[in-house]
């Protein structure tokens, strides 16, 4: 069966986004990702157990370990994973996560147009179905069509504050209808 139209984007989105690690690293909201966090420690670039031997740190405070393409399913300190096996449960995991969005958008695979597609498939990639569905006025503008006031909406959330570049993008994305140039494939 051949990929829905979506994907190839979403896979490609969410490669620059997440950004490989091929062993586990603290969550950046973790005790141990607030005090120890970003890539001076070359969190996910070699062994977890060896740099938590190096600071003194239990492996707790680092929970939810990630690893791969920001995953944390079944991922603990001595996580590892191949690129090649990462971009294979990256497309498993997106397959899993829009699920979600077929309750909270009903139709978004047919009605919505294709950039509107990538962004809520990245979005419930992001958040998961639980924490997105707390989006209601976004969910309700992205339902009744209006993608560049759901854009606008997600600018003055948390989320926004927090992501990034990643939220600029995707939000972009939606205010001005069209994916960027420089991000499409």
């Amino acid at each position: 069966m051949a990929d829905p139209a979506y994907m190839k984007q979403v896979l490609s989105d969410l490669e620059r986004h997440e950004g490989f690690r091929p062993y586990a690293y603290p969550d950046p909201l973790s005790k141990i990702g607030k005090a120890f966090g970003g890539r001076a420690r070359k969190w996910g670039l070699r062994p977890a157990a060896e740099i938590l031997k190096e600071l003194n740190l239990n492996e707790v405070n680092g929970r939810p370990w990630t690893v791969g393409h920001g995953f944390t399913r079944g991922v603990n300190v001595n996580s590892t994973i191949t690129h090649t096996r990462s971009v294979e449960r990256l497309k498993e995991e997106v397959i899993d996560h829009v699920k979600g969005l077929d309750s909270l958008t009903p139709g978004w695979r047919t009605k919505f147009p294709l950039y509107a597609q990538t962004v809520v498939a990245n979005l419930i990639f992001n958040m998961g179905t639980e924490r997105l569905s707390k989006f209601d006025t976004t969910l309700s503008l992205l339902n009744s069509g209006k993608y560049a006031a759901a854009g606008t909406n997600l600018r003055k959330s948390l989320w926004f504050k927090q992501v990034g570049n990643r939220a600029k993008e995707l939000v972009e994305r939606l205010e001005t209808g069209k994916i960027a140039r420089e991000h499409q494939v």
